[in-house]
């Protein structure tokens, strides 16, 4: 079953040209199937890097999964852009 990630997050191109399953919530809110909701607290300097390692090792299930990435709002990240942190990852007050 595919993973549930943003379209325009950067693993969602790495992963589909390796023939991993993915899709964007639009495509999943269609499908009748509850995903297994995963948040992932990413605390690597390489995020990106990260994400498409994680993504890639749940995507290989049969499940159909939701990944939410997580920041620390307390935290300023050095190697990773504050456009891509704000983009994709989700303080977990918005989360919980």
């Amino acid at each position: 079953m595919p993973i549930k990630i943003p379209a325009n997050l950067p693993a969602h191109a790495v992963l589909s040209a390796e023939g991993v399953m993915v899709m964007d919530p639009s495509q999943a809110d269609r499908q009748d199937i509850r995903p297994l909701r995963i948040a992932l607290l990413n605390l690597m300097p390489l995020k990106i890097q990260t994400e498409n390692q994680f993504a890639r090792l749940i995507g290989a299930t049969p499940l159909q999964i939701e990944l939410t990435l997580l920041r620390m709002t307390s935290h300023q990240t050095k190697n990773t852009s504050s456009d891509h942190m704000e983009q994709f990852y989700k303080p977990f007050s918005a989360v919980r």
